[in-house]
This record gives C-alpha cells, structure tokens and sequence, in this order.
C-alpha cells in the first residue's frame, strides 16, 4: 500500500487557489457554455495526501476538481505512478461522473486522448499542471494552446514552474551540467534560450534572483508570444526558507485574467500567514528561518522579451 504523501503548509497554499480559481471557471462558463467544461490534470498524483505540520488529511487537485460547483463535465487525469489506485478511490468517491485516470506519461499520452474526439474543442477546457520537476514538455503546452483551434479561447493552463530545482541542476560552481538535465531544461522550455541567462549567470551579471526571474520570464514570454495567450501571471511560492517555484497562469479570457489577479493578490498576503503558523508548530525552527512579510496587492506586468534577445530594453 503506498504510503500517504506529506506536504507542506506551501502546496495547501497551492490548492487553496485552485479551490479558489476552478467554481470561478465553471460558472462564467454556465452561461456561455450550456455549463459544458472539461478539466485536465497533468500530474494527478496519488490518492492520499496529508499535510506536514498537522498530519490532517488534503484533499488533493482530482478530488477538488469533482467537487467544484458548478461540477466540471469531463474530467481526464493523467498518472504516472499511482494511477490505478487513484482510480479506484475516485470512482468510490464520485460514482458515475465522466473521469478517466490515464497511466503513463502526460507529455506522451495528451495528444491521443485530445484528439480521440470525446472532449468537444468548443468547451471551456481548464489544465492543471502540477510537475513535481521540470517534467512538462512546451510540446504538451502546444498541445493544450490547440487544442481549442477556432475557438474563442484557449485552454487555461495553471501550472508549477520549478525554477528553484532546475536552477540546482544548474551549476556554478565550476562543475558540469549534466546533458540529461540540460535536455529537461530546454524541452520544457521548447527552447535553448534560457542558455543565455545560465551564461550571464556563470559571468556573473545576473544574481540568483534576477536569473530566476530570467528563466519565469521566459516561459512567460514563450507562452504569449509563441503559443498566443494574451495575459501570464506569475506567483513565487516559498517555504520558510527560500524560494521553491512559480505558479505560472495563462488565459485569453479577460475573466480569468480578473479573477487570477484577485487569487494571487489574495495569496500574496496569506502566505507569509501560513509560514508563520507551520513555524509556531516546529518550535525548534522558529530562531533558524525568517519569512520576508509581503504588503500591498499583487500587481500584474507583462513579461518582457527574453534576456540578451535584441529587442530587450533594460
């Protein structure tokens, strides 16, 4: 029997916003949509979950999906390693709804079940990308931005953007990176051209803050410029000591894009709340780490044109 996965006050955060963000997405679709919505879940993971600091049980992305409400139409989960057993404990808990729990790799088995015809192209189609690495390809991202070709709106992509791990495989220490981690690298990003911030970081021009913000940056400019989404937003998750990823969101619709700003201006003061009281519970820790409060609101900006690219203004 696998046992239960533990996570931190941060991935509650996590799902807090998508709690938030998914009956948000399903009723402005009720309307414009007959209520029709399909939601895809990337990384689905497995079927219990329980928080770190408490060992309190979490709902996790599928089961939060099934109990939205508005209720999502169809459901299709993709799994690589606990897929049998999330089935199993699904289709317990939500007898006769449309999902399906997919075993096997996401960015090998998306494009069969999008273009088998059972997912009307038509409805308001929301992915969850949840990757515990840099385990999603920009070819799977392709793939969301067209699946809906024609259209009015693209398929909504939420998804975990691990710029602290991959920034690890990274080194700057005189060691080589190693080809594996290099080919993950550019095949999430569809490109080498995160390579010229790596370069400006080994030189020395950019610190380890300003490469991560390169490195978000450039998906965030990639997924508007390449892929067509109209808005990006990007919220850096942290634990209680350092940065650990972004929560990268793309939408054409100007109601996601409301919506999402209002989530991550929301999250940007409930965080620095929730660090402080997974601190109280590990008392030993609480003279060790330091949490930089957060004030004010989330502000959106663009994306700007990718490091060292010729049409970059400082």
């Amino acid at each position: 029997m696998t046992s239960p996965r533990l996570w931190g006050f941060w991935t509650q955060g996590k799902l807090d916003m998508l709690r938030d963000y998914l009956p948000a997405f399903t009723i402005a679709a009720k309307n414009k949509a007959r209520g029709v919505t399909t939601y895809l879940d990337l990384f689905a993971g497995q079927s219990e979950n329980v928080a770190r600091e408490t060992g309190e049980s979490i709902e996790g992305s599928p089961e939060m999906a099934l109990r939205c409400d508005p209720p999502f139409t169809y459901l299709r989960l993709f799994e690589l390693e606990h897929a049998i057993d999330l089935s199993k404990h699904l289709g317990t808990l939500f007898p006769g709804r449309d999902v399906d729990v997919i075993e096997g790799d996401c960015n090998e088995k998306l494009g069969a079940i999008l273009e088998a015809g059972n997912l009307p192209r038509w409805a308001p189609t929301f992915a969850f990308i949840d990757p515990t690495g840099p385990d999603c390809w920009w070819s799977t991202l392709e793939q969301l931005a067209s699946f809906k070709e024609g259209s009015r709106y693209k398929t909504e992509l939420w998804m975990l953007f691990p710029v602290d791990m991959f920034t690890r495989f990274l080194r700057i220490d005189g060691g080589t990176v190693q080809d594996a981690h290099a080919t993950r690298i550019t095949r999430l990003f569809g490109t080498d051209e995160w390579t010229a911030a790596y370069r400006a970081r080994l030189a020395g021009e950019l610190d380890a803050s300003a490469a991560r913000f390169e490195y978000v940056n450039l998906m965030r400019w990639r997924l508007e410029e390449i892929l067509g989404y109209k808005w990006t937003h990007s919220f850096d998750v942290r634990n209680t000591r350092r940065r650990l990823y972004s929560m990268i969101f793309a939408t054409d619709n100007k109601a996601g894009n409301d919506i999402m700003s209002s989530i991550y201006s929301g999250a940007a003061k409930t965080f620095p709340e929730m660090a402080e009281e997974a601190r109280q519970r590990r008392t030993a820790q609480q003279s060790l780490f330091s949490f930089p409060a957060k004030t004010g609101r989330y502000r959106h900006e663009p994306p700007l044109a990718p490091y060292g690219s010729a049409d970059r203004r400082e």
